[in-house]
């Protein structure tokens, strides 16, 4: 398939989908929403794939909305339209962060506001050392509108989401990783080599597991102890009767490697 505001590329066992529109630093419009919701629609049906990587075109990940289309549309002052483009982002938002494959946001540059936004929805980010990383959206009087108030508290911590929220500071990639904001940071002619090797950890292993686990992370966030348990119990439960389980039990007994087919 072809898309206007975006580039995907498959690999072995990964898709990587590049936002690209570099003459705004790779900022949303709505178009870029549909584009990505259909590539993950797309990539969803390749039971080879793996994991997912989003990255930016042109030495940037992703300034957040693009400023100019999204003030044209408040001059023209239809609630209809604000409506539309607010439900594509929430469902664009959702989507990602519960998207059953592993998601991986790979940075370079800037991100911030909505990018930030997105790569919070992502599973794991990997950074440049000299990126530029934060919300900024109080530099524009405003707030989050696509998840970071709710998100960066549960993963960092309410005091250093707050400072990060009300002085709308962009970090380094390093300091990010030292506050727990990414996985990792490192040297940019390293990145796409280290965002590789950490695919390489997981395509050995069940997929639908690994869906399972990222379904118990996500909903064990904002559930009692008791809720996550009895959840944890009925995906136990549902693993146990699939193929991969009963692979994985064959293997261990012809002391081999499992061959997981999603299962």
């Amino acid at each position: 398939m072809s898309y206007q505001d975006i580039i995907l590329e498959k690999r072995e066992r990964s898709a990587w989908i590049t936002l690209n529109k570099p003459h705004v630093l790779n900022a949303f419009g709505r178009q870029t929403f549909l584009d990505v919701l259909d590539a993950l629609n797309e990539i969803g049906k390749d039971i080879s794939i793996v994991a997912v990587v989003i990255k930016g075109a042109g030495g940037n990940f992703c300034a957040g909305v693009d400023l100019q289309t999204h003030s044209e549309r408040i001059a023209k002052g239809d609630p209809a339209l604000m409506a539309e483009f607010t439900a594509i982002a929430d469902r664009f938002f959702l989507t990602v962060e519960n998207y059953k494959k592993v998601t991986i946001a790979m940075i370079n540059g800037v991100c911030m506001a909505g990018g930030f936004e997105l790569a919070l929805c992502c599973d794991f980010i990997f950074a440049e050392e000299k990126a530029r990383i934060g919300d900024g959206h109080i530099k524009t009087g405003l707030v989050p509108n696509g998840g970071a108030s709710i998100r960066l508290p549960r993963l960092i911590g309410m005091r250093k989401a707050k400072e990060l929220l009300f002085t709308g500071e962009l970090i380094s990639g390093i300091e990010a990783e030292r506050i727990g904001l990414v996985n990792r940071a490192v040297p940019q002619e390293k990145l796409e080599e280290e965002v590789e090797n950490f695919i390489g950890k997981l395509v050995d292993k069940p997929p639908l597991a690994l869906e399972g686990i990222k379904i118990l992370c996500n909903k064990g966030a904002s559930c009692s102890l008791e809720a996550g348990l009895e959840l944890e119990h009925q995906v136990v439960n549902f693993l146990q009767r699939t193929e991969d389980f009963q692979e994985s039990i064959l293997a261990f007994k012809e002391k081999r490697k499992p061959l997981y087919r999603g299962k």
